[in-house]
C-alpha cells in the first residue's frame, strides 16, 4: 500500500559568511540529479515547500556548496562560504563562449565587482591598480574623466608623438568588451591632449556601482580570438543582472571631499625680492651693471608700489579643495527564465583646478528571457553622458595653470586689470565638453539539438563630442576668440557562433564553436576657430572678418569595414587532460592590397595533476594544474592613406580648385600587419583547504613589424614613407599569492594578497638593419636611444658627477693648458667652482654631444600590488596599495624651477633654496651646482634637461584606497523597513613611501618625465551609504 510523501514548508536566510549580509539569488535543489525548487530573494530569505526529511543543496557561484536536511520546526539559518577551489566554481568568458576555469588554458584573472565598490572615481580602470599581475596602471593624470595608461605585459609599441616633457608613447591600451560587445577605448575622445575633442575616455562612462566583475586576459591563447583588436590584452567587463524572484531596490550614494596633493614649494614676498637683489649684486659684472638691471626693473627697484609689494601663494588660486557626490540606484529581480535590471546613475566631480570637473549622467537597462532550456533571449541598451570642463588647458595638460602658477609672488593676484593673463585665463575662459554614448545590444539564442546552440549577436554603438572654448578680448589682445569641436563615431556589430558540445563515455568532453563577425565603422569630426566675434556676450556664430574664422572637416575622417571568421576546438579528458586551438582570420578595409587578411592562431594545453589517482590521498593539495600557450595577434597596420596615399588641394588651376597626389607622404602598398607572438606557460596552486592560492606565470612576447614613420633622402618628391621594420621583445614572471591565515572557524575573516610582475624589453630589430637609432628632441634635448639589445626607452644624458668644490678641482688639458671647458656655438666658458662636473667620456677636455652616455629606463620593471581584506562580525577593513620598482624618472619640473634663477629679474617664481643640497662655497661637497651665476648660464646651462642630475629613482609604494565599513543588525535594518543598510568611509590616494623629490612619482609620462603642465592626482575622503530595499 503506497502513502503519499508529507510536504513540509521550509524558511530560511541565507548569508554570506565574509560580509554577514544575504545573499539574493542563491539557488536551493533537492534530488539526485539536482533539480531546482526556489532562490533566495534579495534579503537572501528563501521559503520551499519539499518532503519531510529532505535534504537542501544551496549553490552560489564561487562559493561553497551546502548541504542540510530540510527543517520545518524553526527557521534555518545557512552561511555560505567562498569556496577554495577556484578552478571548479569560477567560469570566465574566452572569445565570447563560457567555460569553467578547471578547463581554460590561458592566463585569465577575474576580480569581483565588490572590490571596485567604496570608492568614487570618475574611470573605473583607476580601481584595478595593483589588483592583477602583470597589468600596468599608472594613474598619472588627476584630470576627472580622463584615462591614466595601461599596459598588458611590457610595451607593444615605441613610436613617440610630440616633443619635450608633452612628449608620450602611441596608446596600446587593451581591447575592453562590455557584457561581449568590443569597445573601442583608444578613440579620439580619450587622447583630447593629442587633438581637438572633449578629452572624456568612454571608460569614464561606466558606472562602477553597475559592474558586477572584470576578466583580464593576457596571454595569445585567450586573446586570439578577439583578433587583431587583442594583440594588446583584453579586458572583460560584465555588468550586474537580476537574480532574486523579489524585486531588490539598491541606493548607493558617496560624499566625498577632494584635496589637492603635494605641490611644489615656492619662495613668496619679501624673501624673494630680497633673494633676487642679493644675486643681482653679488653675480653681476659690476655695481654700476647691478644697478642699472634693479632700475630697470620695476618690479624689484619699485618695492612701495602695492602692485609689486605682495606674497601671492599662485597655487592657493588656482588649486582648491572641492565637495562632490554620487548616487546610483539599481532596480533588478526576476529568476531564470526571466529577468531584469534598471541602473541610474549620477556622478559630480569638482576637479582639484579651477574651472575643470566632470558630471556624468548613466542610466543602463537590461532584460533576460529564457522560457525554455532551448531559447534565450537578452537585450541590453545604456546611455550616457559625460560633461567636463577643462578650464584653459585640455583635460590632461593644464599650461595656463602651469605658467600662471610659475609667476612671481610679488605680483597680485589675478583679475581683469591686474596679474599675470594666464592665470586670468585659467579662472574665466569658458569651456564646455560634452561625450554622449548610447549602446543597443541585442542577443539571441537558440539550442537545437542538445549538442549544437547558434547564438547570434547585434550591437550598434553610437557616440558623440563637443567642446566649446571661448576667450574673452581681455585675454586675447582684444580679440575675442570661439573654439568649436564637434565629433560623431558609430560602430555596427555583428556576431553570429555555432556551437557544438558533447561527452562520449562520461570522460571525453569536447566543444567545437565557430563564429562570423563584422564592423562597419564611420568617424568625423569637425572644427571652427573663429576670432573677433561682436562682443564677449555674443559667443557667435558671426564675426566681422572672415580671414580670421578658419573651420572644416578634419584629416582623421574614417570609414571603415571589416569581417572576421573563427573556430575554436577544446577536448579534455575527465577535466584532467586539456588542449584548447583556435583560429581566426582578419580582413579590414585599411588593409593594403597586398596584405588583404590577417590570421591569429593559437594553441594551448592543461594538465589539472591533483586529479591524478597519486594525488588522491594528498589533502593538503585542493588543486594543481600547469598550463602552457602560443598563439599570435596579427594588427593590420597603418590607416587607409598609408597604403594608397592621399589626394589632397593643390591649389587652382584655369579660376578652378585642383586636386593633387599629396607628397608629403608616399603610399606603401607592402605594408605588412604587426605581429604580436606569445608563449606562455602557468602554475596555478590551492594548498591547506583553501588557506594558500597561488598563481604563477612566465611569458616571451614578440612584436614584430612596428608601424614606424620613415624620412626619406631631400632628392625624393616625398618626405617619408611608412614601413614596418620594427621589433622587440617582452619577457616576464608574474606571481600572485593569496592567504587566509586564519582558520575557517575563526570568528575573524582575513585574506591577505599580494601579486607582481617582473617585465623587461628588448629592441630587435630597426629600420634599414641598423644598430641603433637616437631620436632627438629639440625641447628638452632629452634623447631617446634605440638600440639593439637594449630596453626599448634609454635615456641619452650627460652623466653628473658631481659638483666641482672649488676651480682647482677642474680638470686641465696636459697639453693645451686650458680647463675643462664648453661652449654655446659663439661663446666658450671654463668650468670654476660651483658648476656641474660633467664626465668627459673621449677625454677631450670639452663638453659637448660626444659625452653624451646611455643611462637609465623610463618604463617600470616591477609593478604590484597588495591587498587585505579583514572582517569581525559586522564590521571590515579593505586596504590596497601598489607598487612600482625600478624605473628612472625625469624630474623636468624640478630642472625647470632652477633654470628661473637664470634670470633675476623674469617675473616667475623661485625654488627655496634652503630645501636642496646646493653649491655654497669652495667647503661644499654638494648635490646641486650654484644657482646664481646667472651672467654665464646661458653658456653651460647648469640645469639643462638632459642630465642625470635630474634623472632620479621613481620606485614607489602607495596606500591606493582604505575603507572602513560597518553593516548595521538585520534587525535594526527590518525596523527601518529596509532589508540591509551599510556605511562606510574610504580615503583614496592617502600616502605615497618613495625617495623621488618630486610631488608624485606615478603623475610622470609614459616616458617618464615629470611635467609642470600635468594635472596633479587629488586625494579623497568619501562617505558612503548602501542601502537595499
Amino acid at each position: 500500500m503506497a502513502y503519499a510523501q508529507k510536504m513540509v514548508t521550509v524558511k530560511g536566510i541565507v548569508f554570506e559568511k565574509s560580509t554577514n549580509l544575504g545573499l539574493p539569488g542563491v539557488n536551493i535543489a533537492t534530488g539526485n540529479p539536482l533539480k531546482s525548487v526556489g532562490s533566495t530573494a534579495g534579503n537572501g530569505s528563501f521559503t520551499v515547500t519539499v518532503p519531510e526529511n529532505t535534504e537542501l543543496t544551496f549553490t552560489y557561484i564561487g562559493f561553497k556548496v551546502q548541504k542540510l536536511k530540510a527543517n520545518d520546526k524553526q527557521s534555518m539559518r545557512i552561511v555560505l562560504q567562498e569556496s577554495t577551489n577556484t578552478l571548479e566554481d569560477k567560469v570566465v568568458i574566452v572569445g565570447y563562449s563560457a567555460k569553467t576555469k578547471e578547463v581554460s588554458t590561458g592566463a585569465i584573472t577575474t576580480i569581483s565587482g565588490k572590490a571596485l565598490q567604496d570608492v568614487p572615481v570618475a574611470n573605473v580602470m583607476e580601481l584595478l591598480q595593483g589588483k592583477v599581475a602583470g597589468l600596468n596602471i599608472q594613474n598619472n593624470t588627476g584630470s576627472p574623466g580622463a584615462r591614466g595608461s595601461i599596459f598588458v605585459r611590457g610595451l607593444s609599441s615605441i613610436d613617440i608623438q610630440g616633443s619635450g616633457s608633452d612628449a608620450f608613447l602611441t596608446p596600446t591600451s587593451p581591447l575592453f568588451v562590455i557584457d561581449g560587445v568590443p569597445l573601442d577605448a583608444n578613440s579620439n575622445y580619450e587622447y583630447g591632449f593629442s587633438q581637438g575633442g572633449p578629452g572624456i575616455s568612454p571608460l569614464s562612462l561606466i558606472p562602477p556601482e553597475d559592474i558586477e566583475e572584470v576578466s583580464v586576459l593576457k596571454d595569445a591563447q585567450a586573446t586570439s580570438l578577439y583578433g587583431s583588436q587583442g594583440a594588446y590584452g583584453v579586458i572583460l567587463i560584465t555588468t550586474k543582472r537580476g537574480k532574486s524572484k523579489t524585486p531588490i531596490i539598491q541606493y548607493t550614494t558617496n560624499f566625498f571631499v577632494n584635496t589637492p596633493p603635494k605641490l611644489k614649494e615656492v619662495i613668496g614676498g619679501k624673501t624673494e625680492r630680497d633673494m633676487r637683489l642679493w644675486q643681482i649684486y653679488n653675480y653681476a659684472k659690476g655695481l654700476y651693471d647691478a644697478r642699472q638691471l634693479i632700475d630697470n626693473t620695476p618690479f624689484l627697484a619699485d618695492s612701495l608700489n602695492a602692485f609689486y609689494n605682495n606674497s601671492t601663494d599662485w597655487q592657493s588660486v588656482f588649486y582648491r579643495t572641492t565637495l562632490n557626490q554620487t548616487h546610483n540606484i539599481n532596480a533588478s529581480g526576476g529568476d531564470q527564465k526571466f529577468n531584469y535590471k534598471v541602473n541610474v546613475g549620477y556622478y559630480n566631480e569638482n576637479g582639484i583646478v579651477e574651472n575643470t570637473g566632470l558630471t556624468r549622467y548613466s542610466l543602463g537597462m537590461n532584460v533576460l528571457y529564457q522560457p525554455n532550456e532551448k531559447f534565450r533571449l537578452f537585450t541590453n541598451v545604456s546611455t550616457a553622458l559625460g560633461i567636463s570642463k577643462k578650464g584653459s588647458g585640455n583635460g590632461v595638460q593644464q599650461g595656463g595653470v602651469a605658467s600662471g602658477s610659475s609667476a612671481s609672488s610679488l605680483l597680485p593676484p589675478p583679475s581683469l586689470f591686474s596679474g599675470a593673463g594666464d592665470a586670468t585665463g585659467v579662472m574665466i575662459v569658458d569651456n564646455n565638453n560634452k561625450s554622449g554614448n548610447i549602446k543597443t545590444n541585442l542577443e539571441a539564442r537558440y539550442q537545437f539539438l542538445k549538442t549544437v546552440a547558434v547564438t547570434s549577436t547585434v550591437n550598434y554603438d553610437y557616440n558623440t563630442g563637443t567642446e566649446d572654448t571661448f576667450k574673452p578680448a581681455i585675454l586675447n589682445n582684444n580679440k575675442s576668440s570661439l573654439y568649436t569641436y564637434s565629433d560623431r563615431k558609430s560602430t555596427l556589430y555583428n556576431r553570429n557562433m555555432v556551437n557544438y558540445t558533447e561527452t562520449f563515455n562520461n570522460f571525453h568532453n569536447v566543444n567545437f564553436f565557430v563564429f562570423s563577425e563584422m564592423y562597419i565603422r564611420n568617424y568625423q569630426a569637425q572644427v571652427i576657430n573663429q576670432v573677433r566675434t561682436p562682443s564677449d556676450q555674443y559667443q557667435g556664430p558671426g564675426g566681422f572678418n572672415a580671414a580670421d574664422s578658419k573651420g572644416g572637416i578634419l584629416n582623421s575622417y574614417a570609414d571603415s569595414r571589416s569581417a572576421a571568421i573563427a573556430g575554436s576546438f577544446s577536448y579534455n579528458f575527465d577535466k584532467k587532460y586539456v588542449i584548447d586551438a583556435s583560429f581566426r582570420l582578419d580582413g579590414l578595409s585599411s588593409s593594403g592590397p597586398d596584405v588583404p587578411w590577417s590570421k591569429n592562431p593559437a594553441v594551448a594545453v592543461r594538465w589539472n595533476f591533483n586529479k591524478e589517482n597519486w594525488f588522491k590521498n594528498i589533502k593538503w593539495i585542493d588543486f594543481g594544474s600547469i598550463r602552457t600557450s602560443w598563439g599570435k595577434n596579427i594588427v593590420p597596420a597603418g590607416t587607409v592613406f598609408d597604403a594608397f596615399g592621399a589626394y589632397n588641394y593643390s591649389g587652382s588651376y584655369n579660376g578652378s580648385q585642383a586636386i593633387g597626389l599629396g607628397f608629403k607622404q608616399l603610399p606603401n602598398t607592402l605594408l605588412t600587419p604587426t605581429v604580436t607572438t606569445q608563449f606562455n606557460t602557468g602554475l596555478e596552486l590551492g594548498l591547506m583547504d583553501g588557506k594558500y592560492q597561488i598563481t604563477f606565470d612566465t611569458y616571451y612576447k614578440m612584436v614584430d613589424n612596428q608601424l614606424r614613420d620613415k624620412k626619406l633622402a631631400d632628392h625624393n618628391a616625398f618626405e617619408s614613407i611608412k614601413t614596418n621594420e620594427v621589433s622587440l621583445v617582452n619577457y616576464g614572471y608574474e606571481l600572485s599569492l593569496t592567504v587566509r591565515p586564519l582558520a575557517k572557524e575563526s570568528k575573524v575573516n582575513w585574506t591577505v594578497s599580494f601579486n607582481g610582475a617582473i617585465n623587461k624589453d628588448v629592441l630587435t630589430k630597426l629600420p634599414d638593419g641598423v644598430r641603433s637609432i637616437v631620436i632627438t628632441d629639440e625641447a628638452t634635448k632629452q634623447n631617446i636611444l634605440y638600440r639593439l639589445g637594449r630596453n626599448s626607452l634609454s635615456n641619452v644624458l650627460y652623466n653628473t658627477k658631481g659638483v666641482y668644490a672649488s676651480t682647482d678641482d677642474v680638470a686641465v688639458d696636459p697639453v693645451t693648458g686650458m680647463r675643462y671647458r664648453t661652449s654655446d656655438g659663439k661663446n666658450t666658458t671654463f668650468f670654476q667652482g660651483g658648476d656641474p662636473h660633467w664626465a668627459d667620456i673621449n677625454g677631450d677636455y670639452i663638453l659637448d654631444e660626444r659625452d653624451l652616455v646611455i643611462a637609465g629606463n623610463s618604463f617600470p620593471q616591477v609593478t604590484g600590488g597588495i591587498s587585505s581584506f579583514f572582517s569581525y562580525k559586522n564590521y571590515s577593513m579593505n586596504l590596497n596599495m601598489s607598487y612600482t620598482l625600478k624605473r628612472d624618472i625625469l624630474n623636468n619640473a624640478l630642472a625647470e624651477r632652477f633654470q628661473n634663477f637664470a634670470d633675476p629679474v623674469k617675473q616667475n617664481n623661485l625654488v627655496p633654496l634652503d630645501r636642496y643640497d646646493y653649491w655654497r662655497s669652495a667647503a661644499s661637497n654638494a648635490m646641486y651646482p650654484n644657482p646664481y651665476d646667472y651672467p654665464r648660464y646661458d653658456i653651460y646651462r647648469p640645469f639643462r634637461f638632459d642630465q642625470t642630475l635630474f634623472q632620479e629613482d621613481g620606485s614607489y609604494l602607495k596606500i591606493n584606497t582604505l575603507t572602513l565599513a560597518y553593516t548595521f543588525d538585520r534587525k535594526f535594518a527590518e525596523r527601518l523597513g529596509i532589508t540591509s543598510m551599510r556605511i562606510y568611509c574610504t580615503g583614496n590616494n592617502l600616502y605615497t613611501f618613495t625617495n623621488y623629490s618630486g610631488p608624485d612619482p606615478e603623475n610622470v609620462t609614459d616616458l617618464g618625465r615629470d611635467n609642470s603642465k600635468g594635472y596633479p592626482s587629488r586625494r579623497s575622503y568619501s562617505l558612503g551609504l548602501n542601502v537595499q530595499f
